[in-house]
């Protein structure tokens, strides 16, 4: 049978797209690789606990709400958000530490308590310049397909140009921070906000503001039953919209005909015709791989990450939901991972302890550490190999025993480690890279591949490597813009 469209991966955005599609009356088959739905949103059970192993932080939850309600749903019908706070916990070797709240004033008054009423006053001063920056530019960046340059052509964004010299294309982010702030504690608190789409504050433009803007006024949010909750609440509204799923599909080969595609072909053969894909694949393998266009160009790729899923026994150090540990040595750890491309020995560590807003996430007195550290993408599918990971992972524990010291005594199952390599493939993400291209560029907003592929027609692209970016809110409007591109072009 011919499907009206056939969607490549099973991500978020691949579901969302499939849902909006189905529930206007397309005929729409889901193939995934993998044997259950979600991408890289997966949860892993590892010695009593379980574990989101891929993004741990929701923000923005109008997104998912309007993504539901455009099929005639209700969100709260399949999952219970969950707010969080602190949204963070921020961590030095000297002993500094600092909760970040969305609430303004108890913002306010931890910053005035951590860094003195100065800093206090200039966070709120540098939060009210990014949040004009967001609402100047978020129909034009986020919540609408993007054309590239040509959207500055366009009459309906004439009312943009005013504001173009406060989104600091030219400056960096790091320099525009440090502009902004006199502490070095909180110009690297905000510098961080790069690595949410795997970028480097010494290389992204000033732009980037907007992140930091975003989590500190819609707050952070985590759903009841974990993150892959949200995979398991887009698969039902699929399955109850009609949408066909193929698990163990791994696509071969997108196929075209005097570039317009004609459906797609598995590796054990099989061809499922369609009238148009959404390939909700990383958009370089997309393009390398799935269409045969080896010439195409590779980007400069976003970080990779090192994650170790570590079941704790019960421990004295009171984590938060979500920590970040500080290294001392911020700039060169970029530098290791963007110009050496190499794994930083100095390294800033992330924690997620779930458990602390959901228990039902442990189980025997045992709580769940998700710890993440970025690495750059990785050259091969075999740099990862078992010496350099142990080597790596003893780094790690290392350096999050100088903030907890006899933290490794109290590690209850040998940890559950996840390479760049392995995302390289499982996922079929280039290099490893988590969010596709980097930002580390004034350009990269306008380069970053559109929904609407312009080479083959009635091809169509989701995910965190396609418009508007990565992170959870971003990959849903993905996939929302690749079924407006479907039904656009049908």
């Amino acid at each position: 049978m011919k499907n009206d469209v056939i969607i490549i991966g099973s991500g978020i955005g691949g579901m969302n797209a499939g849902m909006q599609l189905a529930s206007k009356g397309y005929s729409v088959t889901i193939l995934e690789k993998r044997s259950e739905p979600g991408g890289k949103m997966r949860r892993v059970s590892h010695g009593d606990c379980l574990f989101d192993a891929g993004p741990s932080l929701i923000t923005m939850p109008f997104i998912l709400r309007d993504a539901f309600a455009q099929t005639g749903a209700v969100l709260e019908d399949y999952l219970t958000l969950l707010p969080i706070d602190p949204i963070c916990q921020y961590r030095w070797l000297d002993g500094k530490r600092y909760d970040c709240h969305a609430n303004p004033l108890k913002r306010n008054e931890e910053t005035e308590k951590a860094f003195g009423r100065t800093s206090m006053k200039e966070m709120n001063a540098y939060l009210a310049h990014a949040g004009k920056v967001y609402h100047a530019t978020k129909d034009v960046f986020l919540f609408n397909p993007f054309d590239g340059f040509k959207e500055f052509f366009k009459r309906k964004n004439l009312p943009l140009l005013p504001a173009l010299p406060s989104l600091k294309f030219s400056s960096k982010f790091h320099t525009f921070n440090a502009e902004y702030f006199t502490n070095p504690k909180l110009i690297q608190l905000f510098d961080r906000f790069a690595t949410y789409n795997g970028s480097s504050p010494y290389l992204a433009p000033a732009t980037l503001m907007v992140i930091p803007f975003i989590e500190f006024e819609y707050g952070g949010w985590y759903p009841k039953g974990g993150i892959y909750a949200i995979a398991e609440a887009f698969h039902k509204r699929c399955i109850e919209l009609g949408v066909n799923f193929i698990f163990n599909a791994d696509v071969k080969e997108i196929i075209t005909e005097k570039k317009r595609v004609k459906g797609v072909q598995t590796h054990d053969g099989h061809v499922h015709e369609a009238k148009h894909v959404i390939s909700n694949a990383d958009v370089y393998h997309a393009r390398h791989d799935l269409l045969r266009k080896t010439k195409e160009q590779k980007p400069e790729l976003s970080t990779s990450g090192f994650v170790m899923l570590i079941p704790m026994h019960t421990n004295p150090f009171d984590m938060s939901h979500h920590t970040v540990f500080f290294s001392d040595a911020y700039e060169q750890e970029f530098k290791s991972i963007f110009k050496d491309k190499d794994s930083p020995e100095e390294m800033t560590v992330y924690i997620s302890v779930s458990g602390k807003s959901d228990a039902s996430q442990m189980s025997n007195d045992k709580e769940n550490w998700f710890v993440l550290v970025n690495t750059p993408p990785t050259s091969g599918t075999t740099e990862w190999n078992e010496e350099k990971t142990a080597r790596y992972k003893h780094s790690i524990l290392t350096m999050i025993e100088r903030f907890l010291p006899g933290m490794q005594s109290y590690i209850a199952e040998e940890p559950f480690i996840i390479t760049p390599d392995d995302f390289s493939t499982e996922f079929h993400a280039t290099g490893g890279s988590l969010y596709g291209s980097s930002s580390n560029s004034m350009f990269s907003a306008f380069l970053r591949p559109t929904n609407t592929d312009p080479h083959v027609q009635n091809l169509h692209h989701c995910g965190g490597s396609a418009h508007p970016g990565g992170g959870i809110p971003l990959v849903i409007l993905s996939g929302q813009f690749a079924a407006q591109s479907v039904m656009a072009h049908s």
